[in-house]
């Protein structure tokens, strides 16, 4: 006994020992019972039976039992097991064990809300979410949206599985209400290779011969008409040399600009003897007379040019379908019939005898048309044609993304043309998106009725793409907010945005940051913003325009200040880092915060003005009693002005909180009264909480009914003191009794609820009842009891 080692004594490691524990005491008190090591390797415990959950070390994975839950749960969870689903402390652990990388299809019925948590946090790049709690956000839409997402981002661009994705989205439109796509999967190189080795017309495909739908164009009204044929016929005006005039309208001075030489118009009257100051007063007075109608023609033929181009490019793309019909067809004849050759007669040779089995003749096999084929093309003159080859927008093609048309409860739609996660291997090709993708865009975006907010951002668009969607997104009436941030937009995106503010119900906010937009588009959008004011005086007005980091340049701002002045439109506005004149900016900013009374927030920071223009700045917003934001840091004026505009401000928000200053309207009395209503903040808060839990109190379901113990005292005081009580005789089945009917009052507070509270009556147990739980007392099986009486 002394040479055997200890480890003899410890049974074969093949020897099957384990055993379920099935006492709950024992499982309580584990802890304590548990044996050692030391003991276990004694001989007379070699064949002793040791619970597995010996072998568990970490406390926090639980029983054998918890661990079958996890097991279960990694095989599936569309059907769970009845123990586990009647149990709600193994449910919790079933749920707590998925795995958040489940496919979509296996999961989207799931309704803990903690899983759906943990998905969101594992895939969402926004860590601020995990400082929300449970009953904050939606997160079981939030991640099913990700995960359908991620299935997205994933398809290649070249195939796209309609079918199953829209099968996917039948099953889970009722629980998406955001999408956000980001990193969209572009063509592969060697797509693009018959752009450069041949012709393009080998490249066809049923969705580039859709054509776009476009609207008739706008006719000209009767007086329009006359009006201009009038002009046609009245003025001659020898040529002027103008390079920048003032001309009055109405009593406000509007600076007129005229850059080359080459854009004089030339004016012509009846007679050429007029004197150059009567043609200047009659040329003036002409202009101002129609230059309304002149900005209504010219915005009317604007937007019939637009459609016009929509015409030329669907009829650009019908020619060149064909062009590539006629070219596959060509590829795909047949070649014509050789000329039948006439066979010569062989002389069969003399069969040799087979003497070996290396004598047997064999046929060589047939050509498959795989032999090696010399490239004989020119290298360099290929090289040449790859580098000039600038992959064009109009070839990267992404995914059909008319696909969001299957959630039409969609509230938010975010997409940024990215393109996928490419590290170090940037690639132009992956950040361009065609005029077709805007087309399909379109044509989902079309059907999203309740669609509120659409952001377009970070991607490289161009006014046609922008007319395209600006179209789609003109009929969506639930529209709020729409996005063209970081878009790299030029200047000649008036006839767009014009399309997308012609609206009954106007936006509420309009981001167009970090562009390329100046006078013309922000003219423009000044414009629509007056003709949407002077048609329906009384209907919405947007809220926030947002123009921060464009070159606006002063006529810009001028513009736009002009016909947005007199309107209900733009309580906050945005032009931070814009490009101007620092004179320009301080007029403009000051004549707005004067005369623009719905104006409460102005954001114009890191603009290069002067302490000069600032004390103009200044001046203008100590007058403005309305506004409760204005930011100017980085505009280069000084402390002592910076400090004077938070001054005004603060006085500005003591006076949006004080009503009754400045009110003549207000007396003595009413003054004392909103006086002896303030609280401190502290007060305040504390008062608001204590509100709040008597609300709670007030609400909350009652455990027990305090009239029903009433009612079972009274009822077991008139049972006679002096009557011997024999329990078993009592508690033994009554024979030939009819049951009474048993019914409990409530008090006046439980019968207002909706749910009569469970009342736990402890004499009402029968003998096969109490010999059932007389040897298993606790919780657990309390529980079981207390869930069978709710269910009956």
């Amino acid at each position: 006994m002394d040479d055997e080692n200890d480890e003899d004594f410890l049974p074969p490691p093949n020897l099957c020992t384990f055993s379920i524990p099935k006492e709950p005491d024992l499982l309580v008190e584990y802890e304590l019972y548990r044996p050692s090591m030391g003991t276990r390797r004694l001989h007379s415990e070699r064949n002793r039976g040791v619970y597995s959950e010996a072998f568990i070390e970490h406390e926090r994975l639980g029983t054998l039992a918890d661990l079958s839950v996890r097991a279960l749960a990694k095989l599936g969870t569309r059907h769970i097991a009845p123990p586990v689903k009647q149990d709600p402390m193994k449910l919790r652990i079933h749920y707590d064990s998925l795995d958040v990388n489940l496919p979509l299809e296996e999961c989207y019925f799931v309704e803990d809300v903690r899983f759906w948590r943990r998905v969101v946090l594992a895939k969402s790049l926004d860590k601020t979410l995990q400082f929300k709690k449970i009953d904050e956000c939606d997160w079981r839409g939030m991640g099913i949206s990700l995960k359908y997402v991620e299935l997205v981002e994933a398809c290649p661009a070249a195939y796209w599985p309609e079918k199953q994705m829209a099968e996917l989205g039948q099953l889970v439109r009722n629980y998406v209400r955001t999408l956000h796509i980001k990193h969209l999967q572009s063509l592969d190189d060697h797509f693009f290779t018959h752009y450069v080795v041949s012709e393009p017309e080998l490249d066809a495909s049923s969705a580039e011969s859709a054509g776009i739908v476009v609207s008739s164009d706008e006719s000209d009204t009767p007086v329009e008409e006359e009006e201009a044929e009038e002009e046609e016929e009245i003025i001659v005006i020898p040529k002027l040399k103008l390079k920048r005039e003032t001309v009055r309208i109405l009593d406000k001075e509007v600076r007129i600009s005229v850059p080359n030489r080459s854009t004089k118009n030339e004016f012509v009257t009846e007679s050429e003897d007029i004197k150059p100051s009567v043609g200047k007063q009659s040329r003036i007075s002409i202009w101002t007379t129609d230059v309304e109608g002149q900005k209504r023609r010219d915005a009317r033929h604007a937007r019939n040019a637009a459609r016009q181009q929509l015409r030329d490019l669907d009829r650009e793309k019908k020619e060149e379908h064909e062009r590539r019909k006629q070219r596959r067809a060509l590829l795909r004849a047949p070649p014509p019939p050789p000329p039948k050759q006439k066979k010569k007669k062989k002389k069969a040779a003399p069969e040799k005898p087979i003497t070996g089995a290396f004598n047997i003749p064999v046929d060589p096999e047939p050509d498959d048309g795989q032999a090696k084929i010399v490239d004989i093309r020119n290298k360099e003159k290929l090289l040449n044609r790859i580098k000039r080859y600038d992959y064009p927008a109009k070839h990267c093609h992404h995914i059909d993304l008319s696909f969001v048309r299957y959630f039409d409860m969609l509230n938010s739609l975010t997409i940024e043309f990215l393109g996928p996660e490419m590290d170090l291997r940037y690639h132009k090709r992956h950040m361009n998106f065609s005029h077709e993708d805007m087309v399909h865009l379109a044509d989902g975006v079309r059907t999203l009725k309740q669609l509120k907010i659409f952001r377009l951002r970070n991607s490289r668009m161009d006014s046609m793409k922008l007319l395209i969607i600006a179209r789609a997104l003109k009929q969506l009436d639930a529209l709020e907010v729409v996005d063209f941030g970081y878009d790299q937009l030029k200047d000649n995106c008036n006839v767009a945005l014009e399309i997308l503010l012609e609206r009954k119900v106007m936006l509420k906010r309009l981001e167009l940051e970090y562009n390329k937009l100046s006078r013309v588009t922000v003219g423009s959008i000044g414009y629509a913003l007056r003709c949407h004011a002077d048609n329906d005086k009384n209907g919405t007005t947007l809220q926030y325009l947002g123009l921060a980091n464009n070159p606006l340049g002063e006529l810009g701002l001028s513009f736009l200040f002009h016909n947005i002045m007199g309107t209900s439109h733009l309580v906050e506005l945005n032009i931070n880092g814009v490009e101007a004149d620092a004179s320009g900016i301080a007029r403009d900013v000051g004549n707005l915060l004067r005369n623009h009374a719905p104006l409460r927030r102005l954001d114009m920071a890191s603009i290069k003005l002067s302490p000069v223009a600032g004390r103009s700045i200044i001046r203008a917003l100590e007058t403005n009693h309305k506004i409760i934001h204005f930011e100017c840091r980085g505009c280069d004026l000084s402390p002592d002005q910076e400090y004077e505009a938070d001054v005004i401000i603060r006085r500005n928000n003591y006076s949006l909180h004080h009503p009754y200053l400045g009110d003549t309207k207000q007396t003595e009395t009413s003054l004392l009264g909103y006086l002896s209503s303030l609280r401190h903040p502290i007060v305040a808060k504390i008062e608001a909480e204590n509100a709040r839990r008597a609300e709670c109190v007030r609400n909350r379901p009652l455990k027990s009914s305090s009239e029903l113990s009433v009612n079972e005292e009274e009822i077991l005081e008139e049972i006679p003191q002096e009557q011997e009580l024999d329990i078993w005789q009592t508690l033994a089945p009554q024979q030939q009794t009819a049951p009474k009917k048993s019914f409990t009052k409530f008090s006046a507070l439980s019968m207002g609820s909706t749910q009569l509270p469970f009342v736990f009556n402890p004499n009402s147990f029968d003998e096969h009842e109490i010999r059932e739980h007389l040897y298993m007392p606790g919780p657990q099986n309390r529980h079981y009891y207390f869930q069978r009486q709710l269910e009956n």
